[in-house]
């Protein structure tokens, strides 16, 4: 007898996935031993001044001294708060609408005409209205990442739900799941939740490529400031470190999502 697998959802665990999802850091060294061989090679051409380009040493100086510090690690810990609480509310406020515009026509109508007119404007462009909606706190911080993280979850719900073959929801119905909350946790989620992951993935890496435009809004503190204070005091070993803690906290980040992906995907 057949077990009826969809109401009891389970994917078994891909070790071998997992393991090249490890293996896959290796091209993320060596393009970052490439990039600083690239850079010494231009500082050596050019030689221009320290605080135009600075060396990977003096740059690798200021790193060590940040984190011995634990400025970089607080900065870091704060931009990476922000970046988690809108993408998390994102995500509460995403998925559940998504899902509604996949099974929902008429939903759909009136709410994709809206996302389409909002979604090309860049998050630079709200800076001025979250200062005036929100003033210079953190919500005004959280909005701007919001916006950059919202519909990447969103259209990758609606895709990963529209997706599902009827069969699999008949079938649901057939072995149990006789309500519309039952068949979303048995059936659409499961089927659903690999788009769903990159989207959350895709999101992530907007919104934390968007925390420097957060971090203008008035921010005194995360890599965001770190940057612009380096450049208003022309320190450009400060900027690169910045630049060097974004870059490698996203691949740590994305590395997560890749794990994800192998044990759900």
């Amino acid at each position: 007898m057949v077990v009826p697998a969809l109401c009891r959802f389970r994917i078994p665990m891909n070790s071998s996935r997992i393991s090249r999802a490890f293996a896959g850091l290796g091209p993320y060294l060596a393009a970052g031993a490439f990039l600083i061989i690239i850079w010494q090679l231009a500082v050596a051409v050019f030689n221009p001044p320290v605080t135009i380009l600075p060396t990977p040493l003096v740059v690798a100086n200021t790193l060590a001294k940040q984190l011995a510090s634990g400025t970089l690690l607080v900065n870091a810990c704060i931009s990476l708060s922000r970046v988690v609480a809108a993408w998390v509310l994102s995500a509460i406020l995403a998925i559940p609408l998504g899902v509604l515009m996949a099974r929902n026509a008429v939903a759909e109508r009136f709410i994709d005409p809206v996302i389409e007119l909002l979604r090309p404007i860049s998050p630079l462009a709200w800076i001025p209205l979250a200062i005036l909606w929100f003033g210079i706190g953190e919500s005004g911080k959280i909005f701007i990442i919001f916006v950059a993280t919202f519909f990447p979850i969103l259209l990758n719900t609606v895709d990963g739900v529209k997706r599902i073959e009827p069969v699999l929801l008949r079938a649901g119905r057939v072995l149990g799941c006789d309500t519309p909350g039952s068949l979303f946790r048995r059936v659409i989620l499961p089927a659903a939740l690999p788009s769903i992951l990159v989207g959350l993935r895709i999101s992530f890496g907007t919104g934390w490529a968007a925390i420097i435009a957060a971090e203008l809004v008035a921010a005194n503190s995360g890599l965001g400031y770190l940057i612009a204070d380096g450049m208003e005091i022309l320190r450009s070993d400060n900027v690169m470190v910045g630049m060097v803690a974004i870059g490698v906290i996203g691949v740590i980040v994305d590395s997560f999502f890749k794990l994800a992906l192998a044990r759900f995907g």
